[in-house]
């Protein structure tokens, strides 16, 4: 998709006028553009909030916050330098370097746990990994990430591709629907739609794809260009985003939400209690799964892990994770 389709309804960034002094420095912020890989679904709220929060206005960054259609579309951009940070999934960062040779280096990861987890109903329960041959296993997508997840653990239990069928049922709490009316055994789904059918009180239960894939979930990349020929902007985007992710933490989720809300358009912000809930989630289980001391830092353990496990399925052919982050920045940001 081309930029002028991109920026096609999309919001500007306006610097508000709750902090003192930044119409004064309006001028000489760095213009920037930072991209989430599905519009401004809540889950992205850490990047919209550094925008309506002020944090980018804090650092000299003028930001224009767009929202793209899907993984290669971001990384696209990225490449182009139609946008100069992005956040993407790990996964994709991995197969993206290790199978296109992109010239792209995560700079920070959000969620150090997996964002995607296996579903099943309790009375009919899809275990672990071994339990899937024979199965039907629901999929986001064909080729995507949920698919690539369930070839990995496949791989990790000896069984064969073929050992199961897959169906395409989305990502949406509807997919229970396909397991009540048989046409699938379990499905694959995003930590949102797992908390949603708790908070509803479906008898499931669920495994994350860390229990046999452990890898960085969510992910900010850059080109090497990038945090090469601009390292005192990154470095001032990164004290940017930890801002934000720091206040979403320790503040009331539900101001937060409204105050971006009045910049962008986020979908499914009327249920409120469900939205807080769901990014509550996602800071316990995603955010801190590493402890607090690793939040936003790359853990090289866990990009070691996503590239032997991509390797091992053949995707790639490196076997070296060093090249694929940098603590360099992000140690810079989270001085004192």
């Amino acid at each position: 998709m081309k930029r002028r389709t991109l920026l096609k309804g999309a919001a500007g960034v306006a610097l508000t006028a709750g902090f003192p002094g930044i119409i004064s420095k309006a001028i000489a912020a760095d213009r920037i553009t930072v991209l989430t890989p599905f519009g401004f679904l809540p889950d992205f709220i850490e990047i919209m909030n550094a925008a309506a929060g002020g944090h980018f206005a804090k650092f000299g960054i003028d930001a224009t916050v767009l929202g793209a259609h899907g993984a290669s579309q971001t990384t696209q951009e990225i490449v182009a330098d139609q946008a100069q940070f992005a956040r993407n999934a790990g996964i994709d960062l991995i197969s993206a370097v290790g199978k296109g040779h992109l010239p792209l280096v995560s700079i920070a990861t959000l969620d150090q746990g997996g964002t995607f987890l296996m579903v099943s109903l309790r009375d009919k329960p899809i275990a672990d990994g071994n339990a899937l041959k024979g199965t039907t296993v629901g999929i986001v997508s064909v080729g995507g990430s949920t698919e690539t997840f369930l070839n990995l653990i496949l791989a990790k239990v000896g069984l064969p591709r073929d050992a199961v069928k897959r169906e395409v049922v989305g990502n949406s709490p509807g997919a229970l629907q396909f397991i009540r009316s048989g046409r699938i055994d379990c499905f694959i789904c995003s930590i949102n739609v797992v908390v949603t059918l708790e908070r509803m009180g479906e008898p499931i239960v669920s495994w994350s794809m860390d229990k046999y894939a452990p890898m960085p979930g969510q992910i900010y990349m850059a080109t090497r260009a990038t945090i090469t020929q601009k390292s005192d902007l990154t470095v001032r985007f990164l004290k940017a985003m930890t801002a934000s992710v720091n206040e979403i933490m320790t503040k009331p989720l539900a101001p937060i939400y409204d105050r971006a809300a009045k910049q962008y358009n986020i979908p499914g912000l009327k249920n409120s209690d469900l939205t807080v809930a769901v990014e509550e989630a996602a800071i316990k289980r995603l955010w801190l799964s590493e402890g607090r001391e690793n939040v936003m830092r790359n853990v090289p353990a866990l990009w070691q892990s996503g590239v032997d496990a991509m390797h091992n399925l053949g995707v790639i052919a490196s076997t070296d994770a060093t090249p694929l982050y940098t603590n360099k920045f992000i140690d810079e940001a989270l001085k004192t």
